[in-house]
């Protein structure tokens, strides 16, 4: 199949991405007064998502054919919907994560220039790598995700110098299937393996297992450095990453809005170009011959609609409501590729002699 990549490739933008959003998260949002209640949050999250993952296994079973396909097979006549369906989830996840970026802009750096300028590029940036091909976004994802990983290892080296035991509380009353449904809501990984895995080539299973322990080792990691360095002190931050950041002794991290902005930039990149190049997969039930057309307005429309939900106070608390999210991803993660391999297995035995 064209235009494949490893799964080592793929998983390593999947892991950029979720140590992008896990700093952009508020824990207090998640685990309540003690950082380390996210810990066993995100524990039972990857333990629910590997049982979600288990309907997109089911039904990229058979190598080499496509999502459009699989939904063709299933559903006839009927799927472009799916098509247009998961085309819009693409758009709205990633216009959240664009209008987050912004509102962080605009709350910590006030930028002198307007903020549809920054979108611009960032989308811009993003649509020229969904229009090169996933193994463009692969590459300079990998490049991109050693980058991170240097920072970070940095951050956490010097912050862990202010690490203080006694700052460490028991575990709290904070509901860990909360927190994890937080945590799946914010994860568009599950959708984007139903739509890409075909193009992704290697050992699938195993690069998904070490995408979990890998983010599960990062989450585990960030959180006790929250609690052992901030303690309580971290749940009144809108930041709290930021926050520890601060107590760095590098001269290089004190001025930290503008690192921790290029750092989230670093992530949101190759995230909005994954999310287009599965719009431009989708796209194909949907104008056969020429999907890479969906790029241009797909990338508009998370544009339009990041800006939109920054600049529109009272739309941001319903547009980023984890129940509406969570629904999402067990529909497109789990729920849509679970009714097409049944329908496909039914069809496959009734077509039997």
């Amino acid at each position: 199949m064209e235009h494949t990549i490893s799964a080592a490739q793929f998983f390593a933008v999947q892991f950029l991405i979720r140590v992008t959003m896990t700093i952009a998260l508020d824990p207090s949002a998640i685990a309540g007064e003690n950082p380390l209640n996210m810990l066993l949050s995100y524990g039972l999250a990857m333990v629910l998502g590997a049982g979600l993952a288990v309907p997109v296994w089911l039904l990229h079973r058979q190598p080499g054919v496509a999502f459009g396909e699989q939904a063709r097979q299933a559903l006839g006549p009927l799927e472009p919907v799916v098509g247009l369906f998961y085309i819009l989830y693409f758009v709205a996840a990633n216009a959240l994560s664009l209008g987050a970026f912004l509102e962080l802009l605009e709350k910590r750096l006030h930028p002198e220039f307007p903020l549809f300028l920054i979108l611009a590029a960032v989308v811009a940036v993003a649509a020229y790598g969904a229009w090169r091909g996933l193994e463009t976004i692969a590459r300079a994802g990998a490049c991109l995700c050693v980058l991170v990983l240097v920072g970070t290892a940095l951050l956490f080296g010097t912050a862990a110098g202010r690490f203080q035991w006694e700052n460490l509380q028991p575990l709290g009353d904070a509901p860990a299937l909360r927190g994890a449904a937080v945590f799946l809501s914010r994860t568009s990984l599950f959708a984007e393996m139903a739509v890409l895995l075909p193009y992704v080539r290697g050992r699938r299973g195993l690069g998904f297992a070490l995408w979990s322990l890998g983010t599960t080792v990062f989450v585990a990691a960030l959180t006790l450095l929250l609690a052992g360095c901030l303690g309580p002190y971290a749940a009144t931050q809108d930041f709290p990453v930021y926050t520890l950041a601060s107590l760095s002794e590098v001269a290089s991290l004190q001025r930290l809005e503008p690192v921790f902005a290029v750092l989230w930039m670093a992530g949101l990149l190759p995230q909005v170009a994954m999310g287009l190049y599965a719009c431009r997969v989708c796209a194909a039930s949907l104008e056969g011959k020429r999907p890479t057309l969906v790029t241009a307005p797909a990338a508009l429309g998370m544009a339009a609609l990041g800006l939109w939900d920054v600049s529109s106070k009272g739309v941001l608390p319903a547009f980023q409501d984890s129940s509406l999210w969570l629904t999402l991803t067990l529909l497109t993660g789990g729920g849509v590729p679970l009714v097409l391999w049944l329908l496909n297995k039914l069809r496959r035995k009734g077509a039997r002699p």
